[in-house]
């Protein structure tokens, strides 16, 4: 079914009809739209355009779709005197309609020339077809003189480009709607994600809660300090987590709100460098592109962003019956990264560690590395003696969403780890590698990994810019 036409699909229609009453010599022309057209009935014809122009008071506004039957009426109230009036376009007869629209012919105009060629109107009508559909007729009077092939010509050309025009319009008309459809979806989801945010923070208000609590309960020497500290880590973690996730729905709100408008009938005029891709978004989108917002590079000691995470992988690490070694330079090592990223880039792959990795596995961490060929790079290295990736999977796993041979185990996963590890280290204008087997890193291995891990397990390393 047809979509009623636009106020600019409808001015178009006018502008050109009148300019080719002009060139042909026509005395009335009129465009219709067919609407729910099928083989087994004719379709309604909903009159878009007429030419001349109704004059009287009753006439619609200028610019507002022309369906009522005093548009239909193409009757000129200034004919000259002894000149019979043209045919209305109101009046189509179902032989005639039949007869332009059954066929289906592209294009193929016919005439109906009635017995006094002085006094009777030529009429010419026109099917407006789109890849073999048809979308509307054009339909014009003369009288005086029959239709001359070049004229005939002139209003096929006419009627070709209307009826790639209305097929334009349709299809933006159907755009709009979708979009609209999709905003409304996109609002109604945000709207649970705000409420799943605020009901989140309240179980996580009250585990911290019960993680001071409990701290003020044991004594100084108690050993399951350090459990209750990692537990109260963890919650600052995921709280601010949910921080990063309210500042990108916030985010994702204006972005919607911006780009939801009317989408303007022309570009604007593009007089800088600035591109109009670039244009078209509002400037939010950037807090949308990395994990946790915009970065905040600055100077960072390794030794003391990691020491609460060798605190909590050290308790996972023996619950699991794993081993954690962790090799610490002797000096103090001071590269460029923001605190935040990097924090969850470890956490990241010291966690996939403990998860791939079978019971009496060995794990490390390792940082004060030199690059062999970039003196201006320092690295982070988190090794594991599990199964070790696939030869096959190893150029994907920083695919966002893919898992390789891991997505066939019982070990429950997203694929997501990987992708924004790299993804962070990538914007601290960093480089992550990736070695598996152990005998592929180009590293000695800690004297307490046995050798006969080489054939397994897998080492991951950061390289980012020390100071």
């Amino acid at each position: 079914m047809l979509m009623p036409a636009s106020t600019e699909f409808a001015a178009l229609c006018q502008s050109q009809i009148a300019m080719m009453a002009q060139v042909v010599g026509a005395d009335s022309t009129a465009v219709y739209l067919a609407e729910s057209w099928t083989e087994q009935a004719l379709p309604k014809l909903i009159p878009i355009a007429v030419y001349p122009p109704i004059t009287h008071t009753t006439q619609p506004k200028s610019g507002s779709l022309v369906a009522d039957k005093a548009l239909a009426s193409s009757v000129s109230e200034n004919v000259e005197e002894g000149v019979v009036q043209p045919m209305q376009p109101s009046v189509l007869t179902p032989d005639e309609a039949e007869e332009v629209l059954s066929t289906k012919r592209s294009l193929l105009p016919y005439g109906k020339t009635s017995h006094s060629k002085h006094t009777t109107p030529q009429q010419l009508a026109i099917p407006l077809v789109h890849e073999g559909s048809v979308v509307g007729i054009l339909v014009s009077w003369k009288t005086g003189r029959p239709w001359q092939p070049d004229e005939r010509h002139r209003m096929e050309e006419c009627a070709h480009s209307l009826a790639l025009a209305c097929v334009l319009d349709q299809r933006g008309q159907w755009l709009q709607t979708q979009l609209s459809a999709l905003n409304r979806l996109q609002t109604q989801q945000s709207d649970r994600f705000h409420e799943l945010l605020h009901q989140l923070r309240n179980p996580l208000t009250a585990l911290k809660t019960f993680g001071k609590l409990m701290m003020r309960r044991l004594a100084p020497e108690d050993k399951n300090q350090s459990i209750v500290l990692s537990m109260l880590r963890e919650s600052d973690r995921m709280q601010d987590l949910l921080g990063y996730f309210d500042d990108t729905l916030e985010a994702v709100d204006q972005t919607r709100t911006e780009t939801s408008e009317t989408v303007p009938l022309l570009v604007p005029s593009d007089k800088d460098d600035t591109t109009l891709e670039a244009k078209a978004l509002p400037a939010t989108v950037d807090s949308l592109s990395h994990f946790g917002g915009t970065l905040a590079v600055k100077p960072c000691s390794i030794k003391t962003l990691v020491a609460p995470l060798i605190d909590s992988t050290k308790t996972l690490s023996e619950a699991a019956n794993i081993r954690l070694h962790v090799l610490e330079p002797e000096h103090e090592v001071i590269i460029k990264a923001d605190a935040h990223a990097l924090t969850e880039i470890i956490s990241i792959l010291l966690e996939n560690a403990l998860k791939y990795s079978p019971s009496e596995s060995d794990i490390w961490l390792h940082w004060g590395l030199s690059h062999p060929h970039q003196s201006h790079l320092e690295g982070i290295l988190v090794g594991d003696t599990g199964p070790g990736i696939p030869k096959n999977d190893q150029p994907h796993i920083f695919e966002r969403n893919y898992r390789g041979i891991q997505a066939s185990s019982q070990i429950q996963g997203s694929g997501l780890g990987l992708a924004i590890a790299c993804d962070l280290v990538k914007e601290m204008k960093g480089v992550i590698e990736v070695y598996s087997p152990l005998a592929d890193l180009p590293l000695p291995l800690p004297d307490a990994v046995p050798i006969s891990s080489q054939g397994l397990g897998t080492a991951f390393v950061i390289w980012l810019p020390k100071i």
